[in-house]
């Protein structure tokens, strides 16, 4: 089992939080000394960031660096072992947590691993997984935008073909699109994204790309990848290293100095070709 399973197993018995948090564009979440250790190995180590209202956050760093640990953190599956969460809201009062496991704060997100869950079922009730009452013309809407219309076009049974287990068999690209219909359809204000382009082809990656960048819009973003091709999107961008933030600002504010990002950039690109 890997590292980050056995966290979240061992920390899925904390208390929900029954603090109501409702993100809107007007809130600041602000992020305190959070540590996440297990035995004696440090996965973050004091990560300190605040973002107010919508924009996209580029969380980067090598294989290993802690990106999926904090995405993780952020949606509340792990409880860290040191540090606060701390919710602004509009009326400047202050929600101050441990954990962000909390009932109302996972109401507001919705969520892209890498490898997304398609539940043996149709093609429109995947869709539905956030919003099972959204009628078959919302779900043909949601299609269209995500450019799988030609793909359901082809199917006996159109968006009521199973699939999943025992069902038809889909391709890394056509996952990620039905993962990115379920928070379209959704409408959630925050979307936490864990390298959902790592698998994919370069040709594909780019289809989808665009389609992302559509969905991101008036939303808060966290999207942790290593793919340098999104950096120029990002609005601010935390560079983890070994569990620390090892630099953060934007794409090119980082690049201007010249150092670890800048080191960073320039090595995947070396590897890449």
């Amino acid at each position: 089992m890997e590292e980050i399973e056995k966290i979240i197993i061992e920390n899925h018995n904390y208390p929900i939080d029954p603090v109501q948090i409702h993100w809107n564009s007007n809130r600041t979440l602000q992020i305190e000394n959070i540590s996440v250790h297990i035995d004696e190995q440090t996965l973050l180590q004091n990560i300190t960031f605040s973002t107010t209202g919508n924009r996209i956050i580029g969380i980067v760093g090598p294989s290993g660096a802690g990106k999926s640990t904090l995405i993780h953190v952020l949606a509340g599956f792990l409880h860290p072992n040191q540090g606060t969460m701390k919710i602004h809201t509009d009326d400047k009062n202050v929600i101050t947590l441990a954990s962000l496991k909390n009932e109302s704060w996972l109401e507001n997100i919705g969520y892209i691993p890498q490898h997304p869950y398609i539940f043996p079922t149709s093609l429109a009730n995947n869709i539905r997984f956030y919003m099972p009452d959204a009628t078959d013309d919302i779900v043909n809407d949601v299609v269209k935008k995500i450019g799988l219309t030609d793909f359901v076009a082809s199917l006996p049974n159109g968006i009521h073909e199973p699939i999943g287990e025992g069902g038809r068999t889909l391709s890394g690209g056509q996952e990620q699109r039905i993962a990115m219909a379920r928070v379209l359809l959704s409408n959630k204000p925050i979307l936490l994204l864990d390298e959902p382009t790592a698998h994919l082809d370069i040709e594909t990656e780019y289809e989808i790309k665009q389609v992302m960048l559509e969905i991101f819009k008036d939303k808060l973003v966290f999207l942790a990848t290593h793919r340098t091709h999104w950096m120029k999107d990002m609005d601010h961008i935390l560079m983890l290293d070994h569990g620390h933030v090892a630099a953060q600002g934007t794409h090119h504010d980082l690049m201007a100095k010249k150092g670890v990002y800048y080191k960073f950039i320039l090595n995947e690109h070396v590897e890449r070709m």
